[in-house]
């Protein structure tokens, strides 16, 4: 069924039950999580993440050693 791999934090299914246990450790302390908070968090999250990567991405560019090269 599934031929590709992924990493886990690319997955919305995992964000999903991220924000799922983060809501319920939040309720646990007083605070609530809308259904549409909830429903926005995982977006927002890997929105958050992607654009982290893309930050490591460009500084780990600047700062290599060694040109990229397609062929050897």
């Amino acid at each position: 069924m599934f031929t590709t791999t992924k990493s886990p934090l690319a997955s919305r299914a995992v964000w999903g039950g991220i924000v799922s246990i983060a809501g319920a450790g939040l309720g646990a302390l007083g605070y609530t999580l809308s259904p549409e908070d909830a429903t926005a968090l995982p977006i927002l999250a890997a929105s958050v993440a992607s654009g982290l990567g893309g930050i490591g991405a460009i500084i780990g560019r600047v700062r290599a050693s060694k040109k990229v090269s397609f062929s050897e």
